[in-house]
């Protein structure tokens, strides 16, 4: 991805993206819908005795950086909100106690909006049931899904669920540490067996919402709209996180590492002025009904209703040849100047 660091470039990667969904012709058809969610994970600011946990803000330690964050997502969360868009808020540990601290009534915000607040937990340092805790603590209602599991230890994590944190019934995110190459990218919901999560077993205490190639570019949505299985509920998450969105270089009280000039693609409203753009692409897919923005818990619940009329006939599922931050690069997100 090429290095700049000017609104010029924003601009063009606006205009790109509009010139080339402009150009595409959406017809309904008579497949069930693409369920989209965007998700926003909060990561927790220890972990294994580090603090502060590198490249993550201290949200619980810091008020300035704390208001900062809570003020970029709420406005986050009001533009998707116009888009009719739905957000599932996963959210750590750390970030509810800076929400408990420092900005009482985000959660509270948010949720008016319609999205959810899930919890979001590697349990590296506290357990799902206290993440869980920690979010209703400050004011928020903690839906049923749990995110941020590593695969190469769910078969473990399933079992552990049944007794430590039976709150949790809906799973979203199984993915390899550090969101590398080979993680499972199915874009469809199953329930997940315990000899291989990958495939549903019937009787299944908990349902998995597949996130597909979780890539932040419409030619994805549109990709992702193109292969629906008309016997699955097909699904795709889009995908960001708190700390993309800096501050203005130079803010009061905030850590340099945390701010940026405010040309940059890093600035927070130039952020959230490409998601502005992102979701309005997706207006006439929402419109001829072939996508529909619902939260996890929401897609949970419909699959729910629905599951008896579906098929489960896949003997693998499909894995992310490279790794979360490359694809995103290849699709010309901006993640960087």
């Amino acid at each position: 991805m090429l290095k700049h660091s000017s609104r010029a470039f924003i601009g063009l990667i606006l205009s790109l993206v509009a010139c080339c969904c402009d150009n595409w012709v959406v017809d309904a058809d008579d497949l069930p819908p693409l369920y989209l969610t965007i998700v926003i994970h909060t990561e927790e600011d220890t972990a294994q005795g580090v603090f502060p946990k590198a490249n993550i803000p201290n949200y619980d330690g810091d008020e300035a950086l704390m208001r900062h964050f809570a003020m970029a997502m709420t406005a986050f969360a009001q533009m998707a909100a116009r888009h009719g868009a739905v957000i599932s808020f996963g959210s750590d540990w750390t970030f509810s106690r800076g929400v408990a601290l420092y900005e009482p009534d985000f959660y509270a915000n948010i949720e008016a909006l319609g999205h959810d607040v899930d919890a979001h937990a590697h349990e590296s340092h506290v357990l799902y049931r206290q993440v869980r805790e920690e979010i209703a603590a400050a004011g928020g209602h903690p839906t049923r899904v749990a995110s941020g599991l590593n695969e190469e230890e769910i078969q473990e994590r399933l079992t552990y669920f049944d007794t430590a944190a039976p709150e949790f019934q809906v799973l979203w995110g199984i993915s390899l540490p550090g969101h590398g190459a080979g993680e499972c990218t199915a874009p469809w919901v199953w329930r997940p067996s315990r000899d291989d999560w990958t495939q549903h077993d019937p009787n299944g205490n908990y349902i998995y919402v597949g996130h597909g190639e979780l890539v932040n570019s419409i030619q994805a949505v549109r990709q992702a709209a193109e292969n629906r299985n008309p016997e699955r509920m097909n699904t795709i998450a889009v995908f960001t996180t708190p700390r993309e969105f800096k501050a203005a270089l130079g803010s009061a009280g905030l850590d340099e590492a945390w701010t940026a000039s405010k040309d940059s693609v890093e600035y927070w409203e130039n952020r959230i002025a490409w998601w502005d753009n992102f979701l309005a692409q997706i207006a006439s897919l929402r419109d001829a009904g072939i996508v529909e923005f619902a939260t996890v818990r929401e897609i949970a619940a419909i699959f729910e209703e629905r599951e008896a009329d579906l098929r489960f006939n896949w003997e693998d599922v499909p894995r992310s040849a490279l790794s979360l931050r490359t694809r995103n690069l290849k699709a010309d997100y901006p993640l960087e100047n």
